[in-house]
């Protein structure tokens, strides 16, 4: 069994590189099926789901042993289940909204700073989103991840089985039946996760060995391909997170069989692209 731990790394770590702290301990209500971390950089707060608490956790930025919560979003007005405490958390920390996906085919929206049985401040579910986020059954659905982009205020849900078929976007304040204001359709497959950079309108995956950017389109229906950079991540080794560091251009990709966490320079992510450059793989700084 897993042991239920959040260990914070230096960004410049390599091989075999001790934890710098970590977060544990039955005080800390984590379980080990956690499935999705938010960090909010503004406020420095870790969000992160507890499928055994039923709850959303958030943590001070330097949480340290066996730390409890600042805030923990649970009880029965949460409409936050069992398995749909395993969905894909997101934070909006400009807004101050932190967004739950449930395989009750619901997007949860609570307020960042809500502690206790409260309810969502706003639903999004219904025929018209189109939204398909996984099944629910003991163990854990197939929830896909969210995210937020909170200068355009856009809401980001890959759908269509494992991995996305496309992507649906919605106005950020979207509530109810309300069907997306924009589609990109792929096939988009996500790998297990995706990140965005928001400046310049950018959606992140990793699948196939590519680190693969794709335009968001804030109307319409995008069926433009993706740029493409070559990221291996070594035999049998695929992607369970992925994550932007925009201040140095590098992309970082957690892998499962290779049970490490790989360091690529993309400064394509971030940069603007020359007209007909060439692009070159993207290869590993860590």
């Amino acid at each position: 069994m897993n042991h239920p731990q959040i260990a914070i790394f230096a960004r410049s770590a390599k091989e075999d590189t001790p934890y710098l702290r970590s977060i544990e301990g039955q005080k800390s209500l984590l379980g080990r099926t956690m499935h999705d971390i938010a960090f909010d950089a503004i406020h420095d707060e870790l969000v992160v789901t507890s499928p055994l608490a039923q709850a959303i956790l958030s943590f001070r930025g330097a949480a340290n042993g066996e730390e409890a919560p600042l805030r923990a979003i649970q009880g029965d007005k949460t409409q936050i289940k069992g398995v749909g405490a395993t969905g894909k958390v997101s934070i909006d920390p400009i807004h101050n909204e932190i967004f739950l996906a449930s395989p009750d085919q619901a997007i949860l929206v609570f307020d960042r700073m809500a502690n206790g049985n409260v309810a969502p401040k706003r639903i999004l579910s219904g025929p018209d989103t189109q939204l398909s986020l996984g099944e629910q059954r003991e163990g854990g659905g197939n929830v896909p991840c969210i995210r937020i982009d909170p200068i355009h205020n856009l809401l980001l849900v890959p759908v269509g089985g494992y991995g996305g078929g496309k992507v649906l976007i919605f106005d950020r304040t979207a509530s109810g039946n309300t069907p997306p204001k924009a589609v990109i359709q792929g096939p988009v497959r996500m790998g297990n996760q995706f990140e965005i950079y928001a400046p310049k309108l950018r959606l992140i995956t990793h699948t196939r060995n590519n680190i693969e950017i794709w335009k968001i389109p804030e109307s319409g229906v995008s069926t433009e391909a993706p740029l493409k950079i070559p990221a291996p991540l070594g035999r049998q080794s695929g992607d369970i997170g992925i994550v932007l560091d925009p201040l140095h251009k590098e992309v970082i990709i957690a892998t499962a069989a290779g049970n490490n966490i790989m360091t690529f320079s993309v400064p394509e992510v971030f940069d603007d692209w020359p007209a007909g450059g060439p692009l070159t793989s993207a290869a590993p700084v860590r």
